[in-house]
């Protein structure tokens, strides 16, 4: 394969001047070539920084930012193996052609994973083949990543996913903080021919699947995981039950308590979750499609960047505002913790938000830049 094919496909697709035909071609090598997934990623990541410069602007951009975010939000990933010297360098590089631009910037970062691969010792280099890949979004955005087997990924606020250098191996894992909507694309062993399962690990559950659409919850610092299936079938094991699973069908969803929850036996041979102070800690119920968009649940609308609450708890719905935001509230009347609401708000600003939760409840609240106060 002549790699520079390759960069000269990626240069195309994210100046917008790529024909059907070539990112065609560009997704078939990418996903022939998995080695290289990561670097275009890089490259896209570098693309959309160079974005934020106030010396570089055109609708060559602006076309490659609303293809990246998929209509959610200003893309937003981090790599942790980004070069941070690097990145400072090309940003403050005068004006150039995007074209030209994405050609010095590719062969310079290629030329560095070439220093790296030929000059750094064996023991490093043995180190940089067991790391993790670590995609991340801030806090007020949310992004959509293709991961190198063609699965599709969108992250929430404040969220992240990370996956070995060997995830094209005979399993697919990955591990999610935070929110994410997976839809798994299927993969078949080319030795066995059996289908190669997708594993997402959080803190407090393993979730198995072969190829489905479902959405994922478990940010640190709340009291439960929520996994909510769209299509397909998923099956989870609790860390602290490994011998238990818990099969999901589509639209149920399984909330599990994050505070040592523990799968026992009954003596008719049922299954219950118990805490250590004996109460249910796992809830399983239906999602159902919203009214007013049969294509949408609750539990997915974000990915449509729709702000949607049912039945939600005050005390839940707070930290989402904080990351959908990127704010800190700080709630002065604990009496409001238990009140609940319903609604979707679709690009509402934070105080459009909060006037409308102010009144349907009666609460007050004051928004000073970037922290607000309820009581």
């Amino acid at each position: 394969m002549n790699e520079e094919r390759v960069w000269y496909l990626l240069s195309v697709q994210l100046s917008g001047e790529a024909t059907p035909e070539e990112l065609e071609e560009l997704n078939a090598l990418l996903k022939q070539h998995p080695e290289l997934g990561l670097r275009a990623e890089i490259m896209r990541n570098l693309w959309s920084r160079k974005r934020e410069s106030p010396a570089v602007a055109g609708s060559h951009f602006d076309k490659h930012l609303q293809r990246l975010s998929n209509h959610l939000a200003v893309p937003a990933l981090q790599f942790d193996n980004e070069t941070t010297n690097e990145t400072a360098a090309i940003a403050s590089e005068p004006r150039r052609n995007p074209l030209r631009w994405l050609w010095a910037a590719t062969a310079a970062a290629a030329c560095l994973l070439i220093f790296f691969l030929v000059y750094t010792p064996a023991t490093k280099r043995q180190a940089k083949a067991v790391a993790s890949n670590t995609i991340s979004t801030r806090p007020g955005s949310k992004s959509k990543v293709e991961l190198p087997d063609g699965t599709q990924v969108w992250l929430n606020a404040d969220s992240k996913l990370t996956y070995g250098q060997q995830f094209l191996g005979n399993t697919r894992e990955v591990t999610l903080t935070g929110e994410a909507y997976f839809d798994v694309a299927h993969a078949t062993s080319p030795e066995t021919g059996q289908r190669i399962p997708f594993i997402i690990h959080t803190n407090s559950i393993d979730i198995k699947v072969l190829g489905t659409a479902f959405n994922v919850r478990s940010y640190p610092g709340e009291k439960t995981t929520e996994t909510a299936l769209i299509r397909g079938s998923v099956e989870i094991t609790m860390r602290n039950s490994p011998d238990k699973k818990i099969v999901l069908k589509p639209d149920e969803k399984l909330i599990i308590k994050n505070d040592d929850a523990t799968v026992i036996s009954t003596a008719n041979g049922d299954s219950a979750a118990r805490s250590a102070d004996n109460e249910p800690v796992m809830t399983l119920s239906r999602i159902r499609p919203y009214k007013q968009d049969t294509t949408s649940h609750f539990e997915t609308m974000w990915v449509k960047n729709k702000l949607a609450f049912e039945n939600e708890a005050f005390d839940r719905m707070l930290p989402e505002l904080e990351r959908w935001y990127n704010v800190t509230i700080e709630l002065k009347n604990e009496s409001l913790r238990d009140l609940h609401f319903t609604g979707v708000f679709e690009n509402k600003s934070l105080a459009d938000v909060m006037e409308a939760l102010s009144l349907s409840r009666g609460f007050h609240y004051e928004i000073k830049g970037t922290e607000v106060r309820i009581w």
